[in-house]
């Protein structure tokens, strides 16, 4: 609270502002985009002075700034230099081939620090308030998801997207004047809906753009099935409290594993325990749940038909979506067979062939690992449910840590107090104060807190408070 400022929510450490939250007006959250924001140039050299490098048909000279870096017993510092060039920093120097790799980022733009346009979109009381603030959003990219007490819904895309000349950004460019930026997607030309007839927005990390959108903001869209799923959820024909959502935000059904039950009805696996864990598979509910066995099962199986399809080198590359169609237009299910006996045989090794003690909580675990590298400042690792594809995201696949969302919220624009919220690990970077970790079990089991705001609520609950004084 400040003149003109009244928000809640959160930010990233470090970086100014509220991220995602409300104020009195309107609320806001956010997915990533994904839009590809750098390119990397290949400079020539000037064989005479490492220093020049060529550029729209002459030599152009490197911008070089010298720094000391502060180092613990050394009084004098290490002296570094720091090259530039028309595209942005040298990352490296290769003098023999007489080349420089250099970066170009939106990043390095006037104002582009992160999240900095958060500042304003905190302040934004409506919809037209808050597309302005996002117009001077930059980094990183975002699905900006909104509502406001009127209302209204909407979601705008927002970051800086480079138009690009003569090439596409997959691969590194030469830096000779050929393949420059020519500007930007204006603010207005990005994807963005309001009050959609559908009376909802969902955003996953999914591609967002609507049919026959013209620019290009990214090759590498995350897969559809979450955001398939938020829309199953949405549409059923009720009205929802905060804990529907609260539920829907920990959903764990996968819809690649339904897919895959599909799959699994069309194939005849021999008598014995490869059909006994096969009907298994076909009646389960898929949900990828902590102590499900059936999970675990289907996760390391479908990891192994990737390779099997598609050979060693490519299969472990190619995505769920292409191994779910191959396998769906396929007349020949045979590879399900040696996939699934791999399968067996791994869990049997990493967890005996016991199948009551089966858990997909006992392969798919969550260690917070400390930027340090300290042990004791690590938490975890944890049991996790979920999946790469479920709401409640837990990444990992086959026996490795995962990953997970830090931040959840989902705010009541009837009555801000009801809003809630859970975060992990805690509030407070220091490891020795209690505040260090104490979210992380409602986190891990998906009980929220309360996201007060009001004054006279904050109030009632208050039991600290820090004075800032200057001196």
């Amino acid at each position: 609270v400040a003149p003109g400022w009244n928000a809640i929510g959160a930010g990233e450490p470090a970086l100014p502002g509220i991220a995602l939250g409300h104020n009195e007006h309107i609320a806001f959250g956010f997915t990533i985009t994904g839009t590809d924001q750098q390119d990397l140039y290949v400079e020539r050299l000037n064989p005479a002075n490492p220093d020049e490098y060529w550029h729209k048909g002459a030599w152009a000279r490197m911008k070089v700034l010298r720094e000391t870096i502060g180092i613990r017993g050394n009084p004098a510092g290490e002296p570094v230099e720091l090259r530039y060039t028309v595209h942005g920093p040298v990352l490296h120097q290769d003098r023999l081939r007489r080349h420089a790799y250099t970066l170009r980022w939106v990043g390095l733009e006037p104002g582009g620090a992160g999240y900095l346009a958060a500042l304003a979109a905190a302040r934004a009381r409506n919809w037209t308030e808050f597309r302005a603030a996002l117009a001077r959003y930059k980094v990183p990219a975002e699905n900006m998801v909104y509502a406001d007490t009127s209302g209204n819904i909407g979601m705008v895309v927002a970051g800086l997207t480079p138009v690009r000349n003569n090439h596409t950004g997959l691969l590194a460019v030469p830096g000779t004047g050929e393949f420059e930026w020519t500007g930007y997607v204006t603010a207005d030309q990005l994807p963005a809906v309001f009050n959609p007839p559908a009376h909802f927005v969902v955003t996953a990390n999914n591609d967002i753009r609507p049919p026959g959108y013209p620019h290009i903001l990214t090759y590498e869209w995350g897969p559809p099935y979450r955001a398939q799923r938020a829309s199953e959820l949405l549409s059923q024909a009720r009205k929802f409290t905060v804990a529907d959502f609260e539920r829907m935000q920990y959903d764990v059904v996968s819809v690649p594993a339904r897919r895959f039950q599909a799959v699994l009805r069309r194939w005849r696996p021999p008598a014995g325990r490869l059909a006994e864990i096969t009907q298994r598979i076909r009646g389960w509910n898929a949900e990828i749940a902590a102590d499900s066995a059936e999970a675990l099962v289907f996760e390391i199986w479908f990891s192994q038909l990737g390779p099997a399809l598609f050979g060693s080198s490519l299969g472990v590359r190619a995505d769920t979506e292409l191994v779910l169609r191959r396998l769906e237009s396929a007349a020949d299910l045979s590879v399900l067979r040696g996939t699934l006996e791999s399968t067996l045989h791994l869990i049997d090794r990493g967890l005996g062939s016991d199948m009551s003690r089966w858990r997909w909580s006992r392969a798919n675990r969550l260690l917070f690992r400390h930027p340090l590298e300290q042990e004791k400042f690590n938490r975890g690792p944890m049991p996790r449910a979920g999946d790469a594809y479920t709401l409640n995201v837990s990444g990992g696949n086959g026996l490795q840590y995962g990953e997970g969302a830090s931040y959840r919220q989902v705010l009541d624009l009837a009555d801000w107090d009801r809003s809630t919220m859970t975060n992990a690990p805690g509030e407070v970077g220091d490891p020795a104060n209690r505040h260090y970790d104490d979210l992380l079990p409602d986190w891990q089991t998906g009980r929220y807190h309360p996201m007060l705001y009001t004054r006279k609520a904050i109030e009632a609950a208050t039991v600290e408070r820090i004075i800032l004084e200057p001196r």
